[in-house]
């Protein structure tokens, strides 16, 4: 490259960052070749209260980024010969209730143990996440649980509860305490000196960025994190030091080769099925080039980490201000790397097809997928957005940029690809419509033993209104039949032999089957 086009290629990239301005929360931001950095850039602020800039030794938390890390030390120990990766977990974990069917290490650190989420159970007790998140809850949350959203080894569900038991699996196999054991056997070996497990939110640590987002009148605001908490997240580092992990990755030189080449090993499911996601690592390709990844997000915190094997690459992106970072890290890769693979073209879809595919469709997994024509478009609402379907040649379509497209089955029902390699899928469904008689029938207060505490349900508009003494009022809008969805949950009413409430069940994106029993 030469430095004419180096010069003009770093234009095109600062002209992409050009919004994050000295006012506004930071990005930083590193892309290497080769060993080589070809472009760095430390922008806007990592503490606005301040007047304290981003800068190469400013420290970012990066959220499910520190996965990785945490599956490399259990890898670690089970080539030392202290921990068996395909044990029951209950080997080191007495504690956690016995499930019926074992779940072993290797499934928690592929996503397919089974275990429910614990951010969206902490979600449904009513505790406040921008609260004080302790470990030892997470753990005692994880122990109260009497049910698995399913078998384990049979299905993929992302689950930060398994990374946190993870971590602790580490702790107890090991001697030694989750961030001390980091620090000594992959931190220092690596020269990863700004990079900590940041697990006790009393902590000093300098050179921190704060957290932010931005309000809908587009004004900074305060968006804390206040975690106690480590393995699933809680890593604090920069993107110099994650560039020293990439390139071990990509070129192992103090780790044995063959112990990071087996961080890059798919999970299994039982019945086969290979997944892309392998030791807190995504295997899914971006912009047509294959890719070893990780994002993460929690409060205004927003990462990704690529190696690009084929290009000897890599690319950092960490902002404090819930920036777009996976967006920003295909643009930066097609601009240093070259263009990505072509996207497929859309086409039009004509009139009969558009008719096929309109309805109301429910799944297992959290809320539903109603697709509406409107003036010859399909179109539906995604996380609170209009989302309009763009139609691929072979009849698939996709709803927003960068989606999975999703397909119309043979038996009617809509699905696409998600995390991991596997399926999510809604079936054709009814809306009902409840009378105000059968709206009454269902309102009293309903008791969840799992996560200690009690849910009242009130008819209110059409649907019904759900509420607990810790959490704000969620509106529950009708579904399908004895169904009710709305912020993200998905409320199926349970009846007796007599058809009466008894209580009812809850899903959503990473639970499924959360008992509520009738008081």
């Amino acid at each position: 490259m030469t430095d004419k086009t180096s010069t003009d290629v770093a234009a095109r990239a600062d002209a992409l960052l050009a919004a994050f301005t000295p006012d506004r929360p930071g990005l930083a931001v590193l892309v290497a070749r080769g060993g080589e950095t070809l472009y760095e850039r430390y922008l806007g602020g990592a503490d606005l209260e301040h007047g304290v800039a981003v800068s190469a030794a400013t420290r970012f938390h990066v959220a499910s980024v520190s996965k990785q890390f945490t599956a490399f030390a259990a890898v670690q120990l089970s080539h030392a010969g202290k921990l068996d990766l395909e044990a029951d977990i209950r080997t080191w974990l007495a504690e956690m209730p016995d499930f019926g069917q074992p779940i072993t290490v290797s499934n928690l650190i592929h996503h397919t143990s089974g275990l429910r989420d614990q951010w969206e159970l902490m979600m449904l007790s009513g505790t406040p996440l921008d609260g004080l998140i302790r470990q030892k809850a997470i753990l005692a949350m994880a122990a109260r649980q009497t049910a698995l959203n399913f078998s384990p080894g049979t299905d993929f569900c992302y689950s930060n509860t398994g990374y946190s038991l993870l971590a602790e699996i580490v702790a107890r196999a090991s001697g030694v305490k989750f961030h001390q054991y980091l620090q000594d056997q992959v931190f220092a070996p690596l020269g990863m000196d700004d990079t900590v497990v940041y697990g006790n939110a009393n902590q000093l640590l300098k050179r921190r960025a704060a957290s932010y987002g931005l309000g809908a009148d587009g004004a900074v605001r305060l968006m804390r994190l206040n975690y106690s908490n480590y393995g699933a997240t809680s890593l604090q580092s920069t993107p110099r030091d994650l560039l020293k992990w990439s390139r071990e990755i990509l070129h192992p030189a103090v780790f044995d080769p063959a112990l990071m080449a087996s961080l890059e090993v798919p999970g299994r499911l039982r019945d086969g099925r290979v997944l892309t996601y392998a030791a807190g690592l995504a295997l899914d390709p971006i912009g047509g080039r294959p890719a070893v990844w990780h994002s993460g997000a929690d409060a205004g915190y927003r990462s990704m980490l690529i190696s690009f094997p084929d290009q000897d690459a890599s690319i950092v992106v960490l902002s404090n201000g819930a920036a777009d970072t996976g967006k920003i890290s295909a643009d930066l890769a097609d601009i240093f790397l070259g263009p990505a693979a072509p996207a497929a073209e859309t086409v039009a879809a004509d009139e009969a097809a558009l008719t096929a595919l309109a309805g109301y469709y429910v799944g297992d997994w959290g809320t539903s997928l109603d697709l509406k024509l409107e003036d010859g478009k399909l179109v539906t609402t995604l996380y609170g957005a209009r989302a309009e379907a763009r139609f691929l040649a072979d009849g698939r379509f996709r709803l927003g940029p960068g989606s999975e497209p999703y397909a119309r089955r043979a038996d009617g029902a809509i699905e696409t690809r998600s995390l991991g390699g596997v399926t999510t899928a809604w079936r054709p469904a009814r809306r009902a419509a409840p009378s105000a008689g059968q709206l009454a029938a269902l309102a009293g207060d309903y008791r969840c033993e799992e996560l200690d505490v009690t849910y009242t349900l009130m008819p209110s508009e059409g649907g019904m209104l759900m509420s607990s003494l810790r959490s704000n009022p969620v509106a529950l809008a009708a579904a399908d039949e004895d169904h009710f969805e709305g912020g993200g949950v998905r409320l199926s009413v349970t009846r007796g032999a007599g058809g009466e409430a008894v209580g009812f069940t809850i899903a959503t994106g990473r639970v499924r089957g959360l008992a509520f029993r009738r008081l």
